[in-house]
C-alpha cells in the first residue's frame, strides 16, 4: 500500500502520481491521450465508507527530470475542506479518456482507475 501523508487543514504538499508506462501499449498514443483527457480525484474515508472528495478535477504536468523521456504526474491541488478531518483515506484518481481530433477511436477505450499496482492510503493527521 502506498500511503501520503498530510497534516490536518493543510493544503500542501500537492499529490502527485506519476503515470508508469506499461509496456504493453503504445507509448506516445498512451501519453497523447492522458493529455486529451478529463482527470478526476475521489477520496473516501477507509472506516466509514464516506467519500470526502468526490470527482475533484485534477491536471497533468510534465515530471522534472533530466531523462530521455518525457514522464508525466497526474497532481490534485488540496483544498482545506479536504483535510479538515483527521483519519485514513482510501484515494483513487479515474482518467476518462477522449476521443483525440483526426481519430476514429478512442485509444485508449473507456475509464482508467489509478493507482493500478497498489492501493493509495491518505492518512490526515
Amino acid at each position: 500500500m502506498q500511503e501520503f501523508y498530510i497534516c490536518k487543514d493543510s493544503n500542501l504538499p500537492t499529490l502527485a502520481m506519476e503515470i508508469i508506462y506499461d509496456g504493453r501499449s503504445d507509448y506516445n498514443k498512451f501519453y497523447d491521450a492522458v493529455q486529451n483527457s478529463e482527470i478526476t480525484f475521489t477520496m473516501t474515508n477507509m472506516d466509514t465508507n464516506v467519500v470526502r472528495v468526490a470527482n475533484a478535477p485534477c491536471y497533468i504536468k510534465l515530471r522534472e527530470d533530466n531523462g530521455c523521456v518525457d514522464k508525466y504526474l497526474i497532481c490534485y491541488d488540496w483544498k482545506k475542506r479536504d483535510t479538515r478531518e483527521c483519519g485514513r483515506y482510501k484515494g483513487e484518481f479515474t482518467i476518462h479518456f477522449n476521443r483525440i481530433k483526426g481519430e476514429t477511436k478512442v485509444y485508449p477505450e473507456g475509464d482508467l482507475m489509478m493507482p493500478i499496482r497498489e492501493p493509495l492510503c491518505i492518512i490526515i493527521q
